[in-house]
């Protein structure tokens, strides 16, 4: 018997990683699609957690990481009342900007055997009369399937999540020949932002990228590059004194989530920032995504049938799986952001350094690195 054919529309984290976990495994027929030319640009932070980290581990890619990252060591958190605090994370982070980790994931998969179509969009699902879907229709001709993983990101173009959507949008530049600390992230929950923060992460050469986060519904979502250069005057100008910017500011929104919709049909399955497995609390994807593409790879050796495709218990099983294993996660962030958010929170001030909340805002940060036990 054949092995199954399966098209991943999207060669991101989750859509790469599901492709190389199936490629290694030898367990398909794996075509790979993006609409992008590669390597390519991507809006992202580029912060990889404890958590991603060990999810590359499994991958086998850090040794051809490992010379092409930044690292995080420690970090200054600021509190909505101008509170400070710094902290070392107990374990590396690294930042690995996109155009490289994106790259890496989808070249390894194709070394193990995948078939990477670039500049080749997605445009919708085919399906047979009865709705089952059979294959992907591209701007360059329909791929018939087994089984489509759609991991097109946010907001998705084949999603059947039929949930109000929470969005959060993003904001964020690069700079070279700053005075930033070394090796240390800062995040600052200004008020402005409803619960979210803006960030300093180190790269390699040189550069750091610093970016907002902030609720599509705040006031300030409304005027986003004049908040944005209100927060880099207030709390980066020194740091910024004869620095060079790298490009121009880019944005995209991130789709958060404290619940698993449907993410699974019979020959069809969703992953990563497609599900909308994003966190909450630190609006991080990128481990999430990761281990949502490796959790589908594992889910289609174990469960997918080439005539039934997914059983009824298997899709359940598989909503299931994601859920047991991010939404433990999802609360805490979104717990964390909530607090940040409260006009009691804003209004403690340098309390934040010794008084009560500074555990809630220790445990919040070592969140964002992925770094606090079982959220990590």
């Amino acid at each position: 018997m054949r092995k199954p054919k399966v098209v991943i529309v999207g060669a991101g984290p989750s859509g790469s990683a599901c492709a190389l976990a199936l490629s290694m495994a030898g367990q398909a027929e794996v075509v790979l699609l993006d609409k992008s030319c590669y390597p390519r640009v991507k809006v992202c932070g580029s912060g990889l957690s404890p958590h991603a980290l060990a999810m590359l581990s499994r991958l086998q890619l850090i040794p051809a990481l490992s010379k092409i990252h930044g690292r995080i060591r420690a970090m200054t958190g600021i509190g909505p009342g101008g509170g400070k605090m710094r902290l070392s994370t107990g374990r590396d982070a690294w930042v690995v900007p996109r155009v490289e980790l994106d790259q890496t994931i989808a070249q390894t998969a194709v070394a193990f055997g995948a078939d990477f179509h670039e500049e080749t969009k997605g445009l919708e699902l085919l399906r047979d009369p009865d709705g089952t879907v059979r294959g992907l229709k591209t701007d360059r001709g329909d791929f018939e399937a087994d089984l489509v993983v759609c991991a097109d990101g946010s907001p998705s173009r084949f999603s059947i999540d039929d949930t109000p959507k929470t969005t959060i949008r993003t904001l964020m530049g690069w700079w070279r020949g700053t005075s930033f600390p070394e090796e240390e992230a800062i995040f600052v929950w200004d008020e402005r932002l409803h619960g979210y923060y803006t960030w300093v992460f180190p790269e390699t050469h040189g550069i750091f990228n610093i970016g907002l986060t902030i609720p599509e519904t705040a006031p300030d979502a409304k005027r986003l590059k004049e908040l944005f250069q209100d927060l880099l005057d207030r709390y980066f100008a020194d740091g910024l004194v004869g620095a060079e910017q790298v490009g121009k500011w880019m944005g995209h929104p991130a789709v958060i989530t404290n619940k698993i919709g449907t993410v699974a049909e019979s020959r069809a399955i969703w992953v990563g920032e497609s599900a909308r497995l994003v966190s909450p609390g630190s609006v991080e994807g990128i481990s999430f995504a990761l281990e949502s593409g490796m959790t589908a790879a594992f889910h289609i050796g174990r469960h997918f049938g080439q005539k039934r495709g997914f059983s009824p218990l298997a899709i359940r099983g598989y909503q299931a799986l994601t859920g047991a294993r991010m939404l433990p996660k999802f609360w805490a962030g979104e717990g964390f952001a909530r607090a940040v958010a409260s006009p009691a929170l804003r209004g403690v001030g340098g309390g934040l350094l010794s008084g009560p909340l500074s555990t809630v805002i220790e445990k919040g940060v070592k969140h964002l690195l992925g770094n606090a036990g079982d959220v990590a």
